[in-house]
């Protein structure tokens, strides 16, 4: 389940994240009046910005066409599945391929010996 699903019915408000890729490090500074700047990668020229989610499409087209600006993303945290069910079950495969990965290269190492 999303955690914008449980939080729907809350009086919180709904945001959504901007992945915003700049020309130049310097930029990101510029960003600030569009929304809350909570990650940037000098190395990766990008950073991480949180507008409200009704205005994100809005935002999103007005960033765009920015001279400073690469491309703009929004964030699909919708379709992140944060069910604990779920989250075991790909631990409890994850450990399984593990578990034979490891058996294969312990046959292969005693057919050597």
């Amino acid at each position: 389940m999303s955690i914008n699903q449980e939080i729907e019915n809350t009086h919180l408000i709904k945001r959504v994240a901007l992945i915003v890729y700049l020309k130049s490090v310097s930029d990101q500074y510029k960003l600030r009046h569009y929304g809350d700047i909570v990650y940037f990668s000098k190395k990766m020229k990008y950073c991480v910005l949180y507008v409200n989610r009704k205005e994100a499409e809005e935002v999103k087209k007005e960033i765009s066409q920015l001279d400073f600006i690469k491309h703009v993303e929004i964030l699909a945290e919708e379709n992140v599945n944060l069910d604990s069910k779920y989250i075991e079950s790909q631990i409890t495969t994850m450990a399984k391929e593990a578990e034979e990965k490891l058996q294969l290269e312990q046959e292969k190492n005693e057919d050597q010996i």
